[in-house]
C-alpha cells in the first residue's frame, strides 16, 4: 500500500532530504535582522534580476565564525541547505557559511583585519617560536584528496616521521568550518609541530585562511605552526600568524627534513674523521718512538760519560794515596 504522510511527517521527510543538498547561492542582501539576545541572523537575499528572493537563517556560531559583518545591499554567496519550518510552512535556507563577492570587498576586508591584527602584535617576529630539531610527530591539516598531501609526504625524508592527518576542505570560505574544527582537534593530539598546507590560489579561494577566529587560534596554538600555503600576492593572514611560512607544501617538508639531513651528513663524516684521528695517532706514536729513542740514546751516552768520569776519579784518588807516599 502506498504510504500516506501526515503533514508533520512529510515536512520532516523533506527536511531530511534537503539537509544533504547544501549548495552555494549568489544574491544581494535586501533585509537583515540580527537578534542581540540569541545572536542568530535572519535575512533575505534577492536575485539581481528581481525574479527571486529567499529567506535565510544563520545561527550564532557559524555567523560569528565567518568573520563577515552582513549589511543590506551587500552581494554575498551563502552556503546552505533548504528547510521548512513545520509550524508555519515557511521555506528558508539554513546557512553554514557566507562569503563576500569580488576582489574589491575581499581586499578591503583583508586590509582592515590585517591592520587590526598587526596593531595587536599578532604578526610580531618576537612571538614566533623556532621549529624544533629532530621532530618525529607531525600534525597535518589539509585535504586528503589531490596532489598537496602526496607532495608533502613524498618529500619527507625517511627519518621515522609519524604523520597525523586531519582531513579538511581548503577551498574558499566554505572550508572555514572544517579548518577551524581541524585546529581544535589538533590541539588535543600528541604532536610536536602543526603543518597547514594547500596549493596556491586567488584571494577568493583563500578566504578561510584570512578569517579572524582561525588566525587567532593559530597564534595561540600550543606547538609551533608551519604554514605551507601557496599564494599569489597577498600573504594569507594565517601564514603571517604562523611561526614559519613556506611557499609550498614541498618546502614545508624540506624544512622538517633539514635537521635530520644535517645530522645524517655529520654521521656520514664520522668514518673519515676516525681515519684522520687514527692517522694522527699513528704519526704521534712514530714521533714519540723517535723521541724516546733519542732520549734513550742521549741517556746512555750520559751514563757512559759519567762512568768515565768516575773511573778517572778513582785513578786520581789512588795516585794521591798518602800511604803510597809514606812508603816512598
Amino acid at each position: 500500500m502506498e504510504k500516506i504522510f501526515t503533514v508533520a511527517e512529510y515536512i520532516e521527510y523533506l527536511n531530511i532530504f534537503f539537509k544533504e543538498r547544501e549548495e552555494r547561492i549568489l544574491g544581494e542582501i535586501c533585509e537583515l535582522t540580527i537578534y542581540g539576545t540569541s545572536g542568530h541572523v535572519y535575512f533575505k537575499v534577492k536575485d539581481k534580476s528581481g525574479k527571486g528572493i529567499l529567506n535565510c537563517i544563520m545561527w550564532k556560531f557559524p555567523y560569528s565564525l565567518c568573520g563577515v559583518n552582513l549589511e543590506v545591499g551587500m552581494e554575498v554567496i551563502v552556503s546552505g541547505h533548504p528547510n521548512i519550518y513545520s509550524r508555519t510552512g515557511r521555506f528558508s535556507v539554513i546557512c553554514s557559511a557566507v562569503e563576500l563577492v569580488g576582489e574589491g570587498p575581499l581586499k578591503k576586508a583583508y586590509d582592515a583585519l590585517k591592520k587590526k591584527l598587526t596593531e595587536e602584535g599578532i604578526f610580531e617576529e618576537s612571538r614566533k617560536r623556532p621549529i624544533p630539531d629532530y621532530i618525529h610527530k607531525i600534525g597535518v591539516i589539509t585535504s586528503r584528496e589531490g596532489a598537496v598531501i602526496h607532495d608533502f609526504v613524498n618529500n619527507l625524508g625517511k627519518f621515522g616521521f609519524k604523520v597525523l592527518l586531519v582531513n579538511s576542505h581548503v577551498e574558499g570560505q566554505a572550508a572555514l568550518k572544517d579548518l577551524y574544527s581541524a585546529v581544535k582537534i589538533m590541539r588535543k593530539q600528541d604532536i610536536e609541530v602543526l603543518v597547514i598546507i594547500r596549493g596556491g590560489g586567488s584571494l577568493e579561494s583563500l578566504q578561510a585562511f584570512n578569517n579572524e577566529k582561525l588566525v587567532r587560534e593559530i597564534a595561540k596554538f600550543p606547538v609551533p605552526v608551519i604554514a605551507g600555503i601557496g599564494h599569489d600576492k597577498d600573504l594569507p593572514l594565517l601564514a603571517l600568524a604562523s611561526d614559519c611560512m613556506t611557499s609550498t607544501p614541498t618546502a614545508a617538508a624540506h624544512l622538517l627534513n633539514r635537521s635530520w639531513e644535517e645530522a645524517y651528513n655529520k654521521i656520514r663524516q664520522i668514518p673519515r674523521l676516525l681515519i684522520r684521528i687514527t692517522d694522527e695517532f699513528r704519526r704521534i706514536r712514530i714521533d714519540l718512538d723517535v723521541a724516546w729513542s733519542s732520549v734513550v740514546d742521549q741517556t746512555h751516552k750520559r751514563i757512559e760519560h759519567i762512568k768515565e768520569q768516575i773511573s778517572f776519579a778513582e785513578k786520581s784518588i789512588k795516585s794521591n794515596d798518602p800511604t803510597r807516599q809514606l812508603k816512598l
